[in-house]
């Protein structure tokens, strides 16, 4: 398969799982109030944004895992397509909280209010999920910023740990969704169980490899010191 081909099929495949979203959230919303109430129009967009978001979050840290392989299959692309990705996500993420600000506010029209939205609050199990999704802001905020001053002294020998954090942004997005109301309709609901075993195996993976090897050079240290002895 020729090069072009790879990134047709590359690009085709991340059109499909972005677009699984979308296409959830505009068969539970009735296209007549779409256009002819802005308080629908708002709620819509907040939910093209959370939903993609989680979609690219998905795609993100399997491309960021796999940089060299995907390098190998798709060429240099992989890593600009790996930053845009990043900036992408981070606007989607800067949308969705704005958008549930203007839903609030256009439904209460009291701006002090909507804005105090903003602050974390426990009283019931859906401003939990709330949390969590504010939650998943600052750490991303944090991991980008880390990515983006990377060259940095100290950034430039952690920032790839740093980075590691996404992984938690995923989890808190993933337990924040339930918030929502087109989580448990499809094909959204398929996805989002998907991405969710891909990326706990990738999680178990990647960190069970790492305890192994960590306890295997114990072991080569012991017994070096007796054979030392």
């Amino acid at each position: 398969m020729s090069l072009k081909s790879r990134l047709f099929t590359f690009y085709l495949l991340w059109l499909l799982i972005v677009l699984i979203g979308p296409l959830t959230v505009l068969r539970n919303t009735s296209l007549d109030l779409l256009f002819s109430n802005s308080v629908v129009f708002i709620n819509t967009l907040q939910r093209f944004s959370g939903t993609m978001a989680f979609s690219l979050i998905f795609i993100q840290i399997i491309l960021g895992k796999e940089m060299n392989k995907m390098v190998q299959l798709i060429g240099a692309k992989a890593y600009w397509i790996h930053v845009l990705q990043g900036l992408t996500i981070y606007s989607l993420i800067l949308i969705h909280p704005t958008m549930y600000i203007l839903f609030n506010y256009s439904l209460t029209k009291n701006l002090f209010d909507s804005l105090l939205l903003i602050m974390p609050t426990f009283r019931d199990q859906a401003e939990i999920y709330l949390v969590f999704g504010k939650s998943a802001f600052l750490i991303f905020s944090l991991t980008v910023g880390a990515a983006y001053f990377r060259t940095k002294p100290f950034l430039r020998k952690y920032w790839d740990k740093i980075h590691l954090l996404n992984y938690f942004v995923f989890y808190f997005v993933f337990y924040h969704a339930r918030v929502g109301s087109d989580l448990g309709s499809q094909p959204f609901d398929t996805f989002y169980w998907i991405a969710f075993v891909i990326i706990t195996y990738i999680v178990i993976k990647r960190f069970a490899y790492k305890v192994t090897a960590l306890f295997q050079d114990k072991n080569i240290e012991k017994q070096s010191g007796i054979i030392k002895s």
